[in-house]
């Protein structure tokens, strides 16, 4: 995919919330439909962004 403008806007975009969420601020946006289209725009898996920004699961 070409590095073109509109993709370098939703990078910022996605990356803006990314930062966001992992600071502890609102994540709900995380798995909505609304990110599911920016991963699109911007060319990357949604699930596996979702996934590396799950908490890890603690082992009982």
């Amino acid at each position: 995919m070409s590095d073109c403008p509109d993709r370098r806007l939703w990078c910022a975009v996605l990356g803006a919330a990314l930062h966001d969420a992992a600071r502890g601020k609102e994540s709900g946006w995380i798995g909505s439909r609304d990110f599911h289209t920016v991963c699109a725009l911007v060319g990357i898996d949604p699930d596996a962004v979702a996934e590396r920004l799950a908490p890890p699961s603690k082992a009982t």
